[in-house]
């Protein structure tokens, strides 16, 4: 007995009707924060260049992160020609160890992006560390 398994079909990929377009992808960690005490620390990772998603009426993001910390917050930030510093989305303490998945109106100047991690550990002890980490990061266009 065999089994016979055969395709007729070409090499172009299918229009599944996706509206989505990928326009940054960063696999693997994209940043971390660690500390050894009972101290703040900010870190702000900028991604790559300016963007303009002109074409794009939506943005969709997402990245994982995890923390051992007590007291952590992961944010996502806008600057452009008028408005500076925008946080578009953020998450604090328990909520920051998950897939984070989230939309927001496309900016319609050019514009660069942040991803803002921030660690105040208020329960460490001797040779204790806290840390945050993002990781996989995609942002994709939406028509």
């Amino acid at each position: 007995m065999g089994i016979f398994i055969a395709s007729c079909g070409n090499d172009n990929p299918v229009d599944t009707g996706s509206n989505e377009t990928l326009l940054y992808e960063e696999s693997g960690l994209v940043d971390s924060v660690v500390v050894t005490g009972c101290y703040d620390y900010t870190r702000f990772r900028f991604l790559n260049d300016t963007f303009y998603f002109g074409a794009y009426s939506k943005l969709r993001v997402e990245f994982e992160s995890l923390t051992s910390s007590d007291r952590a917050r992961i944010s996502f930030v806008s600057y452009n020609a008028a408005v500076t510093n925008q946080i578009l989305y953020t998450k604090n303490n328990e909520e920051v160890n998950m897939l984070h998945s989230f939309e927001l109106s496309a900016p319609v100047d050019t514009t660069w992006l942040e991803l803002r991690l921030y660690l105040s550990p208020q329960v460490c002890g001797e040779n204790e560390y806290r840390f945050i980490r993002a990781r996989d990061l995609k942002i994709y266009g939406i028509k």
